[in-house]
């Protein structure tokens, strides 16, 4: 009995040395440039979000918002005249080119007879005429189009929601990672997603060096809800020496539950 004493004394301090040691080590990490540690008390994740950094009038200062407006204070076109004055015709003259152009004129329909808007109206010799249903001298609206979000130089993740991270899909002005597993990615992802987990960016640094960004900045995504895998990734990559790291909280389950297109099988 008391050579048991001895040796369960050696082992509370072990363990006490070694969860002082723990201790010591996390808050280190917790305390570096980007934390490293693990947080003391659970907690969900709180990033700046891209949609609450944009302009509230930014969508009506994009490229072609102005297309085909008038300039204002711009004086209204005029016929063109020439440097010869004009020489006003004779009575006589005045008479005769009257009755040659009534001569010329098709008879008038009845008034009750005559188009209005756009119903269809009727040629001298009784066919139908092709009319458009705008009114004359209307100009279509064009279409506007609002410029990308400005994505700051950041050293923390900065979280995108779905509208967003479509219109950079549709500009194709994003690369796309799929942070989730293999068996998970084929059975559906974001097309032209690369599936890339944050243990093969650990593991493989090449392969992280060697993606396609192109100067586009990084959208990382995962099944959204409670799943980390896309922040995880998204951490690594600012370590890793990138500043444009975004993440797609909603994941892909939002993004196909909105009907945005889909791609199934192994792809890249």
């Amino acid at each position: 009995m008391s050579s048991q004493m001895p040796l369960r004394r050696e082992v509370f301090v072990l363990v006490a040395a070694g969860a002082a040691l723990g201790i010591v080590y996390n808050s280190m990490g917790l305390a570096s440039r980007p934390p490293r540690g693990i947080p003391w008390v659970a907690a969900t994740a709180e990033l700046p979000s891209l949609e609450d950094m944009t302009p509230a009038d930014s969508a009506m200062s994009g490229p072609g918002a102005e297309l085909g407006a008038p300039v204002a204070g711009s004086p209204p076109s005029a016929a063109p005249t020439s440097g010869n004055p004009v020489t006003a015709p004779s009575a006589g003259t005045q008479r005769e080119a009257d009755r040659s152009a009534r001569a010329d004129r098709p008879p008038l329909a009845s008034a009750g007879a005559r188009p209005a808007g756009g119903a269809t109206s009727r040629t001298g010799s009784g066919e139908p005429a092709a009319t458009s249903s705008a009114s004359a001298g209307a100009v279509p609206e064009p279409r506007r189009s609002a410029p990308l979000p400005f994505i700051p130089d950041s050293d923390q993740p900065i979280q995108v929601q779905t509208a967003t991270a479509k219109r950079f899909f549709d500009a194709r002005a994003a690369l796309f990672l799929d942070a989730r597993d293999p068996a998970e990615y084929e059975k559906g992802h974001i097309p032209g997603a690369i599936r890339l987990t944050n243990a093969e960016a650990q593991n493989e640094p090449q392969r992280v060096k060697s993606l396609p960004v192109e100067g586009r900045p990084v959208i990382a995504y995962c099944e959204g809800g409670a799943c980390e895998a896309s922040l995880e990734l998204a951490r690594f990559l600012l370590e890793s020496g990138f500043r444009k790291v975004l993440v797609y909280m909603g994941g892909y389950p939002e993004w196909e539950a909105a009907g945005h297109p889909v791609e199934r099988g192994s792809g890249r």
